[in-house]
Parts: C-alpha cells; sequence; structure tokens
C-alpha cells in the first residue's frame, strides 16, 4: 500500500502544490489538507489518470480521509491487475 500513498503526495505536490509532511489513514483530505471542492475532484482525476482506473461517482462524493481513498484505489488497481492476468 506505501506506494499508493508515495503516489498520492507525489500527485499533491504535483497536481496541486501541497507538501503533505505525513499521510496517515487519519488524514481529512478536506480538513488537513485543505482541499477545496475543485481541488478534491482535480486530484481524484489526477488519480484515476495515474493508475487507469475508473472511480465511482459516489466513491468521490464519499472520500473523506486517506483509509477510504487508499482502499478504493488498492480495489481498483487490484482488480485492474487480475483482469490483467
Amino acid at each position: 500500500m506505501r506506494p499508493i500513498v508515495n503516489g498520492i503526495q507525489k500527485l499533491l505536490k504535483q497536481k496541486l502544490n501541497i507538501y503533505p509532511t505525513k499521510l496517515t489513514p487519519q488524514t481529512d483530505l478536506k480538513k488537513d489538507l485543505d482541499l477545496v471542492d475543485w481541488e478534491m475532484l482535480y486530484l481524484l482525476n489526477a488519480i484515476e489518470q495515474n493508475w487507469h482506473i475508473s472511480l465511482t461517482q459516489n466513491d468521490s462524493e464519499n472520500m473523506a480521509n486517506m483509509a477510504h481513498l487508499l482502499a478504493v484505489v488498492k480495489k481498483q488497481v487490484l482488480a485492474i491487475s487480475q483482469y490483467n492476468q
């Protein structure tokens, strides 16, 4: 799971100029990282492009913290890797 966390940190730096010192499962995306709605959508779009996944609208709307984001991305990445085998 660490590569996904590192990838999200990299996207935050590259796309939104946000430099979180440490992301934990409890990191609140809007409160702790000060993401507004458009930044959140931009981050989720970058995540979809980076890992070639598709996040549902329900997932996007309910994305509150890193734990949920990581769970959704990990599930999608695993599904794609199993499909490609």
